[in-house]
């Protein structure tokens, strides 16, 4: 035989307001807190996106990118201009450089010859080759002398590259990303010598 409600004691009935839903109103105050809350969050990211076009250069905005006023990109195979993004920084100062017309480089001013090695200057040098001439880099580190060419890559492949920061470019302004170092290869073996017949494949 079942129990009945109302054969059970008063003091274990639930009150009225127990069975009273969450008022509406309260509901909607949560979904339009989530609602602005999200909104704002948007707000920020796409602020953020857009900072470096928006600033006057030459400023260092969030996320480490450095606005520079397009007058600061040399001229094609020009001479490679050193900036630091903050007066003294020397541990992340660069090289601009534009060894052509399409093309910008932003090559760390500081390089190892293996990735966590303790690194040495870097300075800029002069190439002839012929009636023309070639800017290029120099890094003595150890008691040896390393040489790259306008591009950052070892001139004669015995040794990685220049480290660099990506770099990108619209009309009037020049923007360098600091926050990530695009890290050369390394190399895992020496030049192969020329005159030196080679084994052929079978």
């Amino acid at each position: 035989m079942g129990t009945r409600y109302e054969d059970q004691p008063a003091e274990h009935w639930a009150g009225a307001d127990s069975l009273d839903p969450t008022p509406v109103w309260k509901q909607y105050i949560l979904i339009a807190l989530l609602l602005f809350g999200g909104l704002i969050v948007v707000l920020v990211v796409s602020l953020l996106a857009i900072l470096p076009q928006i600033v006057t250069p030459p400023a260092l905005v969030a996320g480490d990118r450095l606005v520079l006023p397009i007058a600061d990109l040399p001229g094609a195979n020009q001479q490679p201009k050193r900036i630091e993004p903050t007066p003294g920084d020397t541990l992340r100062a660069f090289y601009l450089a534009r060894p052509s017309a399409a093309e910008a480089f932003g090559f760390r001013a500081r390089w190892a010859p293996n990735v966590g090695a303790a690194e040495c200057a870097v300075d800029t040098g002069v190439t002839a080759t012929g009636s023309a001439f070639e800017y290029g880099y120099v890094a003595t580190c150890v008691g040896s002398m390393f040489t790259f060419n306008a591009r950052g890559d070892s001139k004669d492949g015995s040794h990685r590259g220049l480290d660099q920061y990506l770099v990108s470019r619209s009309d009037d302004r020049v923007i360098v990303n600091l926050s990530r170092v695009i890290q050369s290869s390394e190399r895992t073996s020496g030049p192969v010598p020329t005159g030196i017949p080679q084994p052929q494949q079978p």
